[in-house]
């Protein structure tokens, strides 16, 4: 029986493959036969804006949900508002009409809040529908400057943050009886933290959805909750989904908790910053160094 010819373009998807694109584009001897050449280098062209492995994209999304119960813990411990909840936000800005909470500067805290959130979310779809028309997992370069840019954006509210009485924050190293004190919700300078991190989260609910993981909105938990609950293989064993949701609870639960004892401390909400920003500037790194490419393997002819 004759074999089945190659597929005309010569090209098929090998996942396990990996090559130097030095010798895959210097014209030798390996690319005149079709052969696979060893490796490519960690900063070559065509590795840094090749594609990268769809299916790796739940792991820095689920550092997202850590990061995101740092930043809103420590948003509404000090400022009660969120910066990537947009549905508590938006509660709270209805229930300001009518003077509630007890909070004069409510209104504008969150209604900024939501709205640079969706400017950042808006810009983060059209420049990536330009940038990567198939999806940031087909440029390394872009799905890393994703997380790049969510990380400068926290670590600029950091800075904001770090300096004795520019922006109003409720006092480090108190304990459980401490009540929060009222100067705070009371000046309007609380609001120069609220646009870089509310961008940066409409950024990254933004990313996931370009990443393909409708499972992690990495923001919010509702749907999260909702989706756990309606999976007909909740407790069978082998459940990806299921298994990521159930992550993405954990570490944003995982990181509230911590967002809570850190405000507690002598760091207060400036090292809550600094951590999430870090976390990000991490996470941005590994996905340029170690996340696996998507590799093409020539068939000779």
């Amino acid at each position: 029986m004759s074999q089945a010819p190659p597929p005309a373009s010569g090209v098929v998807h090998d996942h396990a493959a990996t090559f130097d694109d030095s010798a895959y584009l210097s014209g030798s001897d390996e690319k005149q036969s079709g052969s696979v050449p060893a490796r490519r280098a960690l900063f070559s062209r065509a590795r840094t804006l090749g594609p990268v492995k769809k299916e790796y994209g739940d792991w820095p999304l689920l550092a997202m949900s850590l990061v995101t119960g740092l930043v809103d813990g420590a948003c509404f411990t000090n400022y009660g508002m969120f910066v990537g909840m947009q549905t508590g936000n938006t509660v709270i800005l209805g229930l300001s009409t009518a003077g509630l909470p007890e909070n004069p500067h409510a209104w504008l805290t969150t209604l900024v809040s939501i709205v640079t959130f969706l400017i950042g979310a808006f810009l983060t779809f059209r420049t990536s529908a330009l940038v990567t028309p198939s999806g940031p997992h087909t440029n390394r370069l872009w799905t890393t400057t994703l997380f790049l840019a969510q990380a400068a954006l926290v670590l600029l509210s950091a800075a904001l943050a770090t300096p004795a009485n520019l922006i109003p924050q409720n006092p480090a190293d108190t304990d459980r009886y401490t009540p929060a004190p009222e100067s705070v919700l009371a000046n309007t300078k609380i609001v120069a933290l609220i646009p870089p991190l509310a961008f940066q989260s409409g950024i990254q609910i933004a990313t996931s959805r370009l990443l393909g993981f409708n499972e992690l909105p990495v923001n919010v938990l509702t749907s999260t909750y909702c989706d756990l609950m309606g999976d007909l293989k909740l407790l069978a064993t082998n459940n990806v989904k299921r298994n990521r949701r159930a992550a993405s609870v954990v570490l944003l639960l995982i990181g509230a908790i911590v967002s809570g004892w850190l405000m507690r401390s002598s760091g207060g909400l400036e090292s809550i910053l600094w951590l999430s920003g870090g976390l990000k500037v991490l996470t941005a790194a590994a996905v340029f160094c170690f996340m696996p490419a998507e590799m093409e393997r020539k068939i000779p002819k």
